[in-house]
Parts: C-alpha cells; sequence; structure tokens
C-alpha cells in the first residue's frame, strides 16, 4: 500500500511539473539512481505549488494542480510527522484559499499554521501568521464588531514587539500599530489612537521606516475628530513635507487629507487648492478620481459655484472607466448636492433615491451614510418639507462626529430650525445652544491659530534679539583685545626710556582708565534705560492687545445676545394670535439683526472701531430678502461703495435701510407679481456721501407728506438721520426715493477692490 502512494505521489509530481510553466525540474537522466527521502518530497510539492499559486493572472487548471500538490505534501507529511513542514503547508494552503476566495477555509489554515507553530514554540513563525492572517483577509462587519479583526492586529504586534530584530521586523510592528490606531479611531478612542501613531512615528523615524508620511497622515485625521483642527492641518502638511524630502510619492491621500482640514477649518477656497492638486494628479479613468471630484464640488457649492461643481462632476464622470465601482456613490451624492444648490430638485431626487437604496442595504460605510442623512436632510428642507428633512437629520445627528465640523454647525442650525417650526421649544433651544457652541468652537480654533503662529513670530524675533547682542558682545570684546595688546606694546617700549617714559606711560594709563570707567558706567546707564523703555513699549502692547480682545468678546456678547433675542421674538410670534402683534414682532427682530450683524463684523475684524460697509449692506439685503421674501420676484440692484464706517454712522444706517426695505415690501408691489429694488451708496464731494434706496412700485399716496408723517417707520428714519447729521428726503419717481446724505469723516477713505 504504502509502494502505490510513493507511486502515485512521484507520478502527480512529476506530471505537473512538467506542466507548470517556466519551472526548472530534474530530468529523467538526473534523477536515475537518486533516492528521494520524504521531506524532499515535501519541499518540492510546496516548492511547486507556490509557483502554480503565485503565477500572474493564475488559471483555474494551474490552481487545481496547486491544489492536488498541497494534498499530496500534506499525505506525506502524516507518515512523517513534522510540525515545521504542518506550518508550511498550511501557509501554502492559505495562499491558495486566498487566490480561490475562500476566506473561511484560508482563515481555518491560518488557524491550523499558528497552532503548529504554538506546538514548535516558535514565537517568530507564530507572528508571520497573524501577520498574514490579518492582513489576507479582509474584514467582515461581524469580525469587526466582535473585534477578532483587531484582535489578530493586536496579537501579531505583541508577537512582533517582542521578537523584532530585523528592519522588516519593526516596519511590521509599526505597520501593524498603526492599523490598530485606525481601529481605535472608528471607535472614536481618540487619545488612544494619538499615543499609538505617536510611538509609531517615533519607530519610524528611528528606524528610517518607509510609512512616516502615512503615520502623519492618519494622526491628521484624529486629530481632525477630535476637534483640533490646528494639529491636523500641521501633521497632513507634515505628511506632504516628508513624502517630498525623501523623494516618495506624494499619496493623493496626503493631499486630500490636508484639503479636509482646511475644509473642517471652513477655508473652502485653501481645502479646493489642495483637492484640486489631488484630483490633477490621478488617472482620470481611475474610479478614485471620484473622491477628490466631489470633495471639490461640495466646496465650489459652499462657494455659491454650483453651476461650475456640476460641470466638473460631469466631466469626471465621463471618464472614469469602471463605472460600477462602488467609488460611484460618491458621484450620486455630489449630483444629488449640486442640484439641489440649484433648486432642481426632481434631478436631486433621482440621486438621493439611488443613496438611500443602498445605504438601507447596509451596502455604505457609516461616516458616507451620514453625509448622505445629511444630505437629503437640505434637500427636504430647501422644500419646506420639515417632516422629512427631520427624520434624515435626526439619522445623521446619530454619527455627527464623522462628518465636518462646518457640517456639524449646519446640521444643529437645521434642527434648530425645523424643531422651532413645530413648536418643541426646547429642543430648538438645545439645537441653538449645540449650534454656538460648535461655531464658537471653530472660531476659537481661528484664534488659537493666530496665537501660535504670533508665538512663533515672537520666538524668532527674540532669538535674532539675542544673536545681535551676542555679536555686539563679541565685538566689545575684540576691541578689549586690541587694547590690551597695544597696552603691552606701550609698556615694553616705556622700559627703555627708564623712569621718565614709565611715569609718562602710567599717566596716559591712568587717563585712559579713567576715560574707559566712565565710558562703561554711561553704557551701563543707556542699557538701563534701553532695557526701562522696551519693558515699557511690551506693557504697552500687551495692554493695547487686552483691550482689543476685550472689545471683540463685548461685540461677540451683545451680538449673541442679540441674536437670542430674536430667537425669543421668534418663539412668542407663535403664540400670538394678533395678526398686527406678530408684524411688529418681526419688524423688531429685522431692527435686532441689522444691528446684530454690526457687531457680528466688528467681533470678526481686527479693527473694532469701524466696519467696511460693503459686505454689510450685502449680507443685510440677503437676511431682509430671505426673511421678507414671499411668492413675489423682487430683484435687487446695489451699487455699494467699499468703505470703512464707524460704528456710530453703521448702526443707524443699517435701521433706516432696514426700515426702507421693510416698507417696500409691505407696501410698493400690492398686487403686482414682480418687482425692483435699487441701492445704491455713492462718493460726493468734500468727503459727503450720498446712499440711495428706490423701488419701481405703486408710489407714494396721494397728498403724501413724509415731513409730517407719525407712521413709525418714518418717524425712525428721519430720527436716525438726524443722529449722523444727515439730510433725508422721500420723494416719488416711477416708485418711492428714499435719499440720505451724510458726511463720512474716517480717515480710511473708500477701500479699492
Amino acid at each position: 500500500m504504502l509502494l502505490k502512494v510513493k507511486i502515485c505521489f512521484f507520478s502527480a509530481i512529476f506530471i505537473l511539473l512538467l506542466n507548470a510553466p517556466g519551472y526548472v525540474f530534474l530530468s529523467a537522466k538526473q534523477t536515475q539512481g537518486k533516492n528521494f527521502d520524504d521531506t524532499t518530497k515535501i519541499k518540492y510539492a510546496l516548492a511547486a505549488a507556490n509557483r502554480l499559486i503565485h503565477t500572474p493572472n493564475a488559471s483555474k487548471e494551474n490552481l487545481q494542480k496547486a491544489a492536488a500538490l498541497l494534498k499530496s505534501a500534506l499525505i506525506v507529511n502524516q507518515k512523517v510527522q513534522s510540525i515545521a513542514w504542518q506550518y508550511r503547508i498550511f501557509m501554502r494552503y492559505a495562499d491558495f484559499y486566498d487566490k480561490t476566495g475562500l476566506r473561511q477555509a484560508q482563515a481555518r489554515s491560518y488557524e491550523n499554521a499558528i497552532s503548529a507553530s504554538r506546538k514548535l514554540n516558535d514565537k517568530r513563525l507564530e507572528a508571520q501568521a497573524w501577520y498574514d492572517y490579518f492582513k489576507q483577509i479582509p474584514d467582515t462587519v461581524a469580525d469587526y464588531r466582535n473585534k477578532s479583526f483587531y484582535n489578530r492586529a493586536l496579537t501579531a504586534h505583541r508577537l512582533y514587539k517582542e521578537i523584532a530584530v530585523s528592519k522588516e521586523d519593526h516596519y511590521r510592528e509599526a505597520k501593524l500599530l498603526k492599523d490598530m490606531a485606525d481601529f481605535h479611531l472608528e471607535e472614536e478612542k481618540f487619545d488612544l489612537a494619538i499615543k499609538e501613531l505617536l510611538e509609531v512615528i517615533e519607530k519610524d523615524k528611528r528606524y528610517n521606516l518607509v510609512d512616516l508620511p502615512m503615520a502623519y497622515d492618519l494622526l491628521s485625521a484624529v486629530y481632525q475628530r477630535k476637534g483640533e483642527l490646528s494639529k491636523a492641518l500641521e501633521c497632513a502638511l507634515k505628511s506632504v513635507e516628508i513624502a517630498e524630502q525623501k523623494h516618495e510619492e506624494v499619496l493623493a491621500t496626503y493631499l486630500n487629507r490636508v484639503g479636509a482640514a482646511y475644509e473642517a477649518m471652513n477655508k473652502p477656497k485653501e481645502s479646493i487648492e489642495w483637492y484640486k492638486r489631488s484630483y490633477e494628479m490621478t488617472d482620470k479613468s481611475d474610479p478614485y478620481i471620484a473622491i477628490p471630484a466631489y470633495t471639490m464640488a461640495t466646496q465650489m457649492i459652499k462657494l455659491g459655484e454650483a453651476k461650475p461643481a456640476l460641470v466638473l462632476l460631469k466631466q469626471t464622470w465621463a471618464t472614469i472607466g469602471n463605472k460600477k465601482s462602488e467609488l460611484k456613490y460618491f458621484m450620486y451624492l455630489g449630483f444629488a448636492e449640486s442640484y439641489t444648490a440649484l433648486g432642481d430638485y426632481k434631478q436631486a431626487g433621482s440621486y438621493f433615491s439611488r443613496l438611500l437604496s443602498d445605504s438601507d442595504q447596509s451596502n455604505l460605510s457609516n461616516p458616507f451614510t451620514t453625509s448622505v442623512y445629511f444630505a437629503v436632510s437640505e434637500y427636504y428642507f430647501a422644500q419646506k418639507k420639515y417632516t422629512l428633512a427631520l427624520a434624515h437629520a435626526e439619522k445623521a445627528g446619530l454619527n455627527q462626529i464623522t462628518m465636518a465640523l462646518p457640517r456639524q454647525i449646519r446640521l444643529n442650525e437645521l434642527l434648530y430650525k425645523i424643531n422651532l417650526a413645530f413648536g418643541r421649544q426646547n429642543e430648538a433651544i438645545n439645537r441653538l445652544q449645540a449650534y454656538h457652541k460648535l461655531k464658537d468652537s471653530m472660531l476659537s480654533q481661528d484664534n488659537l491659530n493666530r496665537i501660535n503662529r504670533l508665538q512663533v513670530e515672537f520666538k524668532a524675533s527674540q532669538k535674532e534679539n539675542e544673536n545681535e547682542i551676542l555679536r555686539k558682545q563679541s565685538q566689545i570684546q575684540k576691541q578689549e583685545l586690541k587694547r590690551t595688546q597695544l597696552m603691552q606694546d606701550v609698556t615694553i617700549g616705556s622700559l627703555i626710556l627708564i623712569t621718565m617714559v614709565l611715569i609718562l606711560v602710567y599717566g596716559r594709563f591712568r587717563l585712559k582708565k579713567k576715560l574707559h570707567d566712565t565710558l562703561v558706567k554711561k553704557k551701563a546707564e543707556i542699557d538701563l534705560a534701553y532695557r526701562e523703555l522696551e519693558s515699557n513699549v511690551e506693557q504697552k502692547n500687551r495692554l493695547i492687545f487686552e483691550k482689543e480682545g476685550l472689545l471683540q468678546e463685548v461685540h461677540h456678547r451683545v451680538k449673541n445676545s442679540l441674536q437670542l433675542t430674536i430667537s425669543l421674538l421668534n418663539s412668542q410670534s407663535y403664540y400670538l394670535e394678533n395678526q398686527a402683534a406678530i408684524d411688529a414682532i418681526k419688524d423688531s427682530q429685522h431692527r435686532l439683526k441689522s444691528i446684530a450683524l454690526i457687531h457680528q463684523k466688528l467681533y470678526q475684524n481686527q479693527n473694532v472701531a469701524t466696519i467696511n460697509i460693503q459686505p454689510y449692506i450685502f449680507e443685510l439685503v440677503e437676511y431682509l430678502n430671505e426673511s421678507l421674501g414671499s411668492d413675489k420676484k423682487i430683484n435687487f440692484e446695489l451699487d455699494i461703495l467699499n468703505i470703512e464706517m464707524d460704528i456710530s454712522k453703521a448702526i443707524p444706517m443699517g435701521l433706516i435701510i432696514n426700515e426702507a426695505i421693510t416698507n417696500i415690501f409691505k407696501y410698493a408691489f400690492t398686487n403686482r407679481p414682480k418687482g425692483k429694488i435699487e441701492i445704491r451708496l455713492s462718493e460726493r464731494p468734500e468727503r459727503m456721501y450720498s446712499l440711495f434706496i428706490k423701488d419701481d412700485g405703486i408710489g407714494l399716496p396721494p397728498d403724501f407728506d413724509y415731513t409730517q408723517s407719525n407712521t413709525l417707520g418714518i418717524v425712525l428714519m428721519k430720527g436716525l438721520s438726524a443722529q449722523i447729521d444727515a439730510s433725508f428726503s422721500i420723494s416719488e419717481d416711477n416708485g418711492v426715493c428714499v435719499h440720505l446724505i451724510f458726511e463720512n469723516n474716517m480717515l480710511n477713505q473708500p477701500l479699492h477692490n
């Protein structure tokens, strides 16, 4: 029986080796008279099977031959009873099942190999098996949830940490630790992930490993999820910098991470620059290009460039080769958000239907599904379908931490408005508080960046000052050495002239010493005065900085207080039934908003005493158009001079514009489907300026005299005009014209764009 097994084994080996492409084997003449032992049979069988398995584009026939070879080796080893060969056979079986896609059988092969390595008490073999087990078998949802996938990496890392000797050992140890940090990032264990990645970076630097940029890239992702945006940006830029310094490939992932960091800081222009670099370096037929295309499109939409964003997405979709790739969902989401921004809800709805269908089947990742729910809530909110918007916004809120900070802010704003519309006051207030907290955290992050930059500049300046002092001290020491040398020469010469010359030299020495002492004393006094002056200047600068900070905080709190008052008035209006009272509350809200915008601009600017009036008027008009807008089509024509204006003039000016536009919306376009409003702010001679507000509505009532009118709006406009020493007039010219002429004494005259 044993003889038959041997004959069959050698027959199989011979036939398979003859058919193995490019494999070198011994000829019949070379093998004549040779006696192969069982160990050699196993060795040849594994070598042949390995060659067949790893042949590029291995055919089904080759894999069948490899399976026969592995089975033969296993049968022979049952007689040999070698645990070492058993380990190698199971590792080759794992490679075979990897090629055939039989994951459960592949997992069992790795587990059998691990069991054999433990019997051998060989930790290096066990580490290799665990490493391949972790790397070669994709993680399933079940493996991820029960942590079996993570435990493979943990065990392999522990073993490599214990046995690491070679550079390859340290590389695998660092790579496994990085994968563990990635797992902890998904579990939102940010501090643990940061600690692990810092250890990876230290090991990469110590052993000059190749994955250092990748470690910084992942560390940037962790800091971004944690909310430490300045550190996220620093690490993302570091990954690009190190890759360039080492002349390694700057992966698109690194560029996208920098773009994501700027996106989290709400800097769309900067983020587009980095996403564009990633987009341009990616093959246009590669499905991966969908990611930079989508991220660029979202930032373009944020800048009001929805049409160019849609063009970009269409061009990208036309060039992608494999349109069935899972990356197509990024394109679907990009199209849906673009069409939503353009108001084409039918087209947007078709893409959202595909995304929601696949998300319900759990085909999409949790972070991406969260982005889908957020975009769908925006889609329904834009159509005033608040019930559907609320349902999807709440789904997005369950995992909102995976979204960029600006999207988290917008999500809480949506939930606030929807809950307020449904009369859920407590939930609305909670969402409003979360909105302001997130928004303030972003502003605080910007302040932190500014402080860090100033600290770096200060340290650099301080270092330069210290270097300058050292240079001066060196020059003084050189001069002292020269004088000492001169004195020695004079002393030697004076010995020749004996007593008379000695007395003369001594007298000169005394005179010079006295002069030197006087100079040293004067220098000490000058240095003391200079230090006192530096201290006074530093104290003055610190007081100015503190004053500006306090003023900005005052404007910030005033803005928040006004915003809270507006929200309270809005809430109160839901309980009123008297239309006049409701209208009065809305008018008050608009007046408060015009003042709040002033304080918001002052808080955001470094100059806390004046405001750039052009963007303020644009934002005020946009707000009033959204708040007062109806089914009528009102077209605004704005021609606003770009000037700095004192807050004492800017607030009355904003209130006058508010009253004028409010009256126009109320009375100018009665029984008319559309209308036009012109607003111009222009310069006149001798530092005088003109504000002109005109509509093409029905005009003034007959016999109307604004100078005798006692309506609240007219009285407010006249009173506010008098407050800023302006001439105020109302006339009729194919509609109502409000004209204001005032003086602006600001030293900072019209700005140039």
